[in-house]
């Protein structure tokens, strides 16, 4: 009879048990969903209201919604600070120019005054000439810092210049047919503090621009040439490599916007880029075999 009634008693307090820990429990998980809930108004910049408020009752976010929305706004100020955060994708690259037959691309860029860039006649494949085009850019004049802050910081959002541009217009007017002394005319009775060119660019054939970084270091190459000449002509003196394959890995690159890898010990500069990107290379060496590229 003893032992029955203890036996009783114990499951009465067993179940007393399981009753008591699925409210803890449920509460908990009731709980987890308020502050979800308010986190998700806290981070769109909604006034909590109801359960989802303090214990005061004051309307102010819980302590994790608090928590989860600072770190959202470290997040977004690590993403705006970042390198990758500027980063154009291929897509918006392309966005920026009008693409017309031949594999050739017309854009705008305004450059202030003076715009330090050399014109020259353009020959065509005939031995005749097809119009003036760009055949210097001069370090450090206007061309050049724009060139910087769309190809390296990407501060502007615009184009940017590359030898070989042809001058189809002057601030609107056109000059295809245009000389060197025509187009030097209408630059110089220009109104204003700056010039708006209009450009063609061959996309397929024209040259590349190759940007080193972190420096920021321009070439501009011909397609088929050598990677280690534009690496060199870009430093400035000459690089000494420790294979001349690639095998090592010492001396790779990835470019910023594809992701590609290059090896300028031994690679050629690729003749199906397309030339309204510059190429934009990181340094990224690796060890030889690694297997996580």
């Amino acid at each position: 009879m003893f032992s029955r009634m203890q036996a009783v008693l114990a499951a009465v307090a067993a179940l007393a048990t399981v009753r008591s820990l699925s409210f803890v429990v449920g509460g908990a998980r009731v709980a987890e969903q308020r502050e979800q809930r308010g986190t998700l108004r806290a981070l769109r910049g909604e006034r909590p209201t109801g359960p989802e408020t303090s214990e005061a009752g004051f309307g102010i976010p819980t302590a994790g919604a608090l928590a989860l929305g600072a770190s959202a706004v470290a997040l977004l100020r690590r993403r705006t600070e970042s390198p990758v955060a500027l980063r154009a994708t291929r897509v918006e690259w392309f966005r920026k120019v009008k693409r017309i037959s031949g594999d050739r691309a017309v854009f705008d860029v305004t450059i202030p005054k003076p715009m330090g860039i050399v014109l020259e006649y353009l020959p065509d494949k005939k031995g005749g000439l097809r119009g003036v085009g760009i055949s210097e850019i001069v370090q450090d004049g206007n061309a050049y810092e724009l060139n910087k802050k769309v190809c390296v910081t990407e501060e502007d959002e615009g184009m940017w210049i590359l030898e070989g541009d042809r001058i189809i217009g002057v601030n609107g007017i056109e000059t295809v047919d245009a000389s060197i002394d025509e187009i030097a005319r209408i630059v110089g009775e220009s109104e204003g503090d700056s010039v708006s060119l209009t450009l063609c660019r061959n996309t397929r054939l024209g040259p590349i621009k190759v940007v080193l970084m972190p420096g920021g270091e321009f070439a501009t190459v011909r397609r088929n040439s050598r990677l280690s000449a534009a690496v060199e002509f870009a430093l400035g003196r000459e690089i000494k490599y420790g294979c001349i394959d690639g095998w090592c890995g010492t001396c790779w690159h990835r470019e910023r916007v594809t992701g590609w890898l290059f090896k300028p010990c031994s690679d050629l500069i690729t003749t199906d880029w397309d030339n309204v990107m510059p190429m934009v290379l990181f340094p990224k060496p690796e060890k030889a075999g690694d297997a996580t590229l």
